[in-house]
């Protein structure tokens, strides 16, 4: 993993911490590089993009709904911590939010942190249904019927949009063979 900004060892120690929480099956360090890679094809590295890759999912517990405003604001205690530039943290702080996937993102900054997050649709089938089983194993204390009722709407939602991804060169990438899997998954969960 390439950053774009000299990144203290003790603020990456810290993070590899948190994604290597005992609960997290999906949600891991390796989820980062994976997403640090796929960012390497779609554009060039920023600051603040790469802050956000960072800590995007440095929170995660999945009974929690506000998973993405306190990485944001973790994001924003570390990066003040370690003597960060400001501006890359108020800006950073915005891209994490924006990885809720609630809407397509509007900026091209937020547009590479989603779809570098969200790359993991794209992939082969083997991994995508990796992808699905380490996802399933997050949610192990949820029963089979309600999580794949929840899964299911999740699927609908993501299918229901003209795009999945923001940028262009992720769409060109990405976006046939995400809906594919989203397709297969879908009638999995149903």
């Amino acid at each position: 993993m390439q950053l774009s900004f000299d990144c203290p060892v003790g603020l990456l120690t810290r993070l590899e911490a948190r994604y290597g929480e005992a609960h997290r099956r999906y949600h891991v360090w390796n989820h980062v590089l994976a997403c640090f890679a796929a960012r390497d094809l779609i554009a060039e590295a920023s600051p603040a993009t790469d802050l956000a890759l960072l800590f995007h999912d440095a929170i995660y517990d999945p009974l929690a709904h506000d998973n993405e405003a306190r990485s944001a604001e973790l994001l924003v205690e570390e990066g003040r911590y370690a003597n960060l530039d400001e501006r890359w943290l108020a800006h950073a702080r915005e891209l994490v939010r924006a990885t809720k996937h609630d809407a397509l993102a509007t900026s091209e900054d937020a547009g590479i942190v989603v779809d570098s997050d969200l790359s993991i649709l794209g992939a082969d089938a083997a991994t995508f249904d990796a992808y699905e089983i380490a996802v399933r194993a997050e949610y192990a204390f949820v029963d089979d019927t309600v999580f794949s009722a929840g899964r299911a709407r999740i699927l609908e939602a993501l299918l229901a949009r003209p795009l999945l991804f923001a940028t262009p060169r992720a769409r060109t990438l990405w976006e046939s063979r995400a809906r594919r899997n989203l397709v297969r998954s879908h009638a999995r969960w149903k």
